[in-house]
């Protein structure tokens, strides 16, 4: 009887008559019609390769079980690769939304200490440090020269050290 396994007619009429019901029932289970015909297929790749050890008897229930199994290892691995998708999804977002947060705090900081300034010594600091122009540029677009523009920064600066780090005035 276990000779018979061997024949290749044998084995295509176990797959003829397995194939549907095991398909559907991985189906059943994995809900993905690729998913379902991949593991049936596995399956009975599994059963040419165990043909001499696999009695005629038990094959039924060794199908449905090697079928069940495959579709428990799908579903594992899927579920694995979900909470990792969602680990690397919350991570990534609270990295950018901590990384926004302190980008925003910073502008916001900027900005309340450009508007402590009168207006033209604050655009000249503007240009000179947020848009990072030299002296002569900021001097040629605002038509003055490059020693005023040098002035208004140190005013700026000295200003800015008052108002927002007074500890640094009494240690000079």
């Amino acid at each position: 009887m276990l000779k018979q396994l061997f024949h290749k007619k044998t084995f295509d009429r176990i797959f003829h008559e397995n194939y549907s019901r095991l398909y559907l029932y991985a189906f059943h289970i994995t809900g993905d019609a690729e998913v379902s015909r991949d593991i049936v297929s596995d399956v009975f790749t599994g059963l040419w390769n165990q043909m001499g050890r696999i009695d005629e008897k038990t094959l039924r229930a060794y199908l449905l079980t090697a079928v069940r199994n495959r579709c428990t290892d799908h579903l594992r691995t899927c579920l694995l690769d979900k909470r990792y998708e969602e680990y690397y999804l919350d991570t990534a977002t609270e990295l950018y939304t901590d990384d926004y947060e302190e980008r925003a705090e910073e502008d916001r900081l900027i900005r309340r200490m450009l508007e402590s300034l009168p207006p033209l010594t604050a655009d000249i600091l503007e240009r000179c440090y947020l848009e990072r122009k030299t002296y002569a540029e900021t001097a040629a677009l605002l038509g003055i020269s490059p020693e005023t523009v040098k002035k208004h920064i140190i005013k700026a600066l000295r200003t800015l050290k008052k108002l927002y780090n007074p500890a640094s005035l009494e240690e000079s």
